[in-house]
């Protein structure tokens, strides 16, 4: 995020305990930003997933040797101003981002608070309890191989995986929880055959988060009428059998537990999508007040805009107040940003970010 600059000892050196392999990487790699209507005030969908953990060098070598992603940024700096508000003037924040090879979307920023005290946000969390950012979304060509794999690493599941129907899709999916409460799906197309992915290989760029809540439709109305997203899909029911099911329900209650599903994004599509998911008739944990930076596990989802002023007055209209910003920023490798922080109603906090070379826009209401 930060670029280099001076820093108070003994902050340790973001190259401290990195592989050579991780470094000759960051060496190699490039990174790209994906196009952004000047003419519109609203957001692309997300562009890249924080993750808060607790030991940043085993969690980049992780996704590096089981998801084949690139390191192209590490760095590390001061947190206030790498958009994190809130913080002493000396905390420290260090940063490693990675991608999946040849993609321009769906980036992962691992970071990391040295010396601050932290909590998980979704600690022993059951899949129905609600508040901040439930799991990122990556599809695999072979779940059952990924599976064997992380379980050999020591995560844990909800399930085997599961086979089953979304809407007008068949797919197998499984829930996969690692070190700091991460949550991945991992999802391989049945039907209809997956096109437009050509860089798929082991896990393939994020394409969609989901957030547990117990009040669909105030989600929702933020969502999609506050925040101006749109909706790509809509799914609700039960499971079809009692059994095994994705979500780790008991056997006996998957068919009598309906959930309610939408997925949705500022293009209706399901790239950079956010999925809304409640359950009716079961109630757990609420984690909302946890889910703040330094905290770990799934902390932001970042989503670039052409015009950050426009789509603030778009949200003031709606009576969406940011909680941090707008500000001025540097977010390595973008550079300086203007970036705002929002609260969804349930805890997940959503960036919203104007990289510096698109410049002020004309704004486009849509």
């Amino acid at each position: 995020m930060l670029r280099p600059s001076p820093s108070p000892s003994p902050t340790p050196s973001p190259l401290a305990g990195m592989t050579t392999a991780v470094i000759l990487t960051v060496i190699l790699s490039t990174i790209a930003f994906p196009g952004l209507a000047s003419d519109s005030i609203m957001p692309s969908g997300f562009h890249e997933v924080v993750f808060s953990v607790s030991d940043l060098e085993a969690s980049a070598r992780f996704y590096q040797e089981v998801a084949g992603w690139n390191v192209v940024y590490l760095g590390s700096g001061s947190a206030e101003p790498a958009g994190f508000g809130g913080f002493a003037e000396d905390q420290i924040v260090r940063e490693i981002l990675l991608k999946n090879p040849g993609t321009d979307r769906g980036y992962l920023r691992l970071v990391a608070f040295p010396g601050a005290e932290q909590r998980q946000m979704r600690s022993n969390a059951q899949t129905w309890d609600t508040g901040g950012i439930f799991d990122v979304n990556v599809r695999v060509l072979d779940i059952h191989a990924k599976f064997q794999q992380l379980r050999d690493r020591g995560w844990q599941f909800y399930s085997d995986p599961i086979q089953f129907t979304f809407g007008p899709f068949v797919v197998w999916e499984v829930l996969a929880k690692g070190p700091d409460g991460i949550v991945f799906a991992m999802v391989e197309r049945v039907q209809p055959p997956l096109e437009g992915w050509p860089h798929l290989r082991e896990l393939s760029h994020i394409f969609n988060s989901t957030q547990i809540v117990a009040d669909f439709d105030t989600s929702l109305e933020f969502f999609r009428d506050k925040l101006g997203f749109k909706i790509y899909l809509e799914h609700e029911g039960p499971s079809k059998e009692a059994g095994p099911n994705v979500l780790g329900l008991p056997h006996n209650l998957a068919t009598e537990i309906t959930r309610k599903v939408v997925i949705l994004s500022p293009d209706g599509t399901n790239s950079g999508s956010v999925e809304l998911i409640a359950f009716d008739g079961l109630t757990g944990a609420d984690f909302s007040e946890l889910a703040s930076p330094p905290n770990l596990g799934i902390l932001a989802l970042r989503f670039p805009v052409a015009n950050l002023e426009a789509y603030r007055q778009r949200l003031a209209k709606h009576g969406v107040t940011p909680i941090q910003g707008p500000s001025t920023a540097t977010i390595e490798p973008y550079g300086e940003v203007e970036i705002m922080t929002v609260r969804a109603p349930e805890g997940a906090l959503l960036d919203f970010y104007q990289p510096s070379e698109t410049g002020d826009a004309p704004a486009k209401e849509e």
